[in-house]
């Protein structure tokens, strides 16, 4: 990792910007009061050439990275007595306890550590995909997680896809495993047969862009559950993706009802870090023999 600190440095009276070896001089004019013989202050003019120098180091990048989550420092950093650093958020997780020496954390602010990596900043690491954004370190988070550029893995089992046109390569070749909805997915929905053997079915819009997951949990006792999720960057900060899944009545005279669930679509770039919070649970009864359901999903 390469960082980049601004600082102020004074030689012989004379002060020189450098970026990178390159020097540049910056002159600013200061007023000095200087008296006179006769005891009287004149205003004399003083040129002092002020420095503003550019600083480049090399550190190892887990240095800044937080030791209980492993992911870049946030913007507040808290210590216990003994000099570990922590973020607030994990503070919390942990108890307001140390891991590393079972003292109390939470309570002092690390203000150097904060200071620097306040300074810091660095180009997008999906630079390589077309983000040309530079961001300070500790926006390093909410950035790469919203930026439109970050490729997304297939969810398909033996297949090594990274990149930013998911939907488009579901489309050549998983189209058989893929459910493509005609119409409005908002207002009519789309049907899909959900095998119980099956951990997900693809859900996708004629001429959209987004990959929408029907997840097919065994995670709960005596039944399944149904979770939505989208493969690729969020919306918006205005907008927001909402779902609603709908499961019929098995039929009549059985006892079961008609099940749904709505919520917030959540966004990921990979199946595999994704955990559902929100689930619509579906008991045994209503597998039947078929092990199969007919679930309705709008968005």
């Amino acid at each position: 990792m390469r960082l980049t600190r601004l600082g102020m440095m004074k030689k012989n009276g004379k002060r020189t910007t450098m970026d990178h070896g390159t020097a540049k001089k910056t002159r600013s004019v200061k007023k000095v009061a200087k008296k006179t013989e006769a005891g009287l202050c004149t205003d004399q003019q003083q040129d002092v050439e002020e420095e503003t120098t550019k600083m480049t180091y090399s550190i190892d990048s887990d240095s800044l990275e937080c030791g209980i989550c492993f992911l870049p420092f946030e913007d507040r950093v808290y210590m216990c007595k003994n000099g570990h650093a922590a973020c607030g958020s994990c503070c919390v997780v942990m108890g307001r306890e140390c891991p590393s020496c079972n003292e109390p954390i939470g309570d002092i602010r690390c203000r150097p550590l904060e200071k620097v990596l306040a300074a810091m900043s660095a180009p997008c690491k999906f630079r390589a995909s077309g983000c040309t954004e530079t961001v300070g370190y500790t926006e390093r988070r909410s950035h790469e997680a919203s930026c439109p550029h970050a490729p997304c893995r297939c969810p398909f089992d033996g297949c090594t896809y990274l990149g930013l046109l998911l939907y488009n390569h579901i489309l050549d070749e998983h189209a058989t495993d893929a459910v493509v909805a005609m119409g409005s997915l908002r207002h009519r929905g789309i049907t899909v047969t959900v095998h119980k053997s099956k951990p997900f079915h693809v859900v996708l819009h004629r001429g959209g862009t987004r990959v929408f997951l029907l997840l097919n949990g065994g995670d709960v006792l005596s039944g399944r559950s149904l979770s939505l999720v989208s493969v690729g960057p969020p919306p918006p900060a205005n907008c927001e993706l909402r779902y609603k899944i709908e499961l019929a009545a098995v039929g009549p005279g059985q006892g079961e009802l008609a099940l749904s669930a709505s919520g917030t679509v959540p966004c990921v770039r990979q199946l595999d870090v994704f955990e559902a919070k929100a689930f619509l649970f579906v008991p045994e009864a209503y597998w039947g023999s078929s092990g199969t359901v007919s679930v309705t999903v709008h968005i």
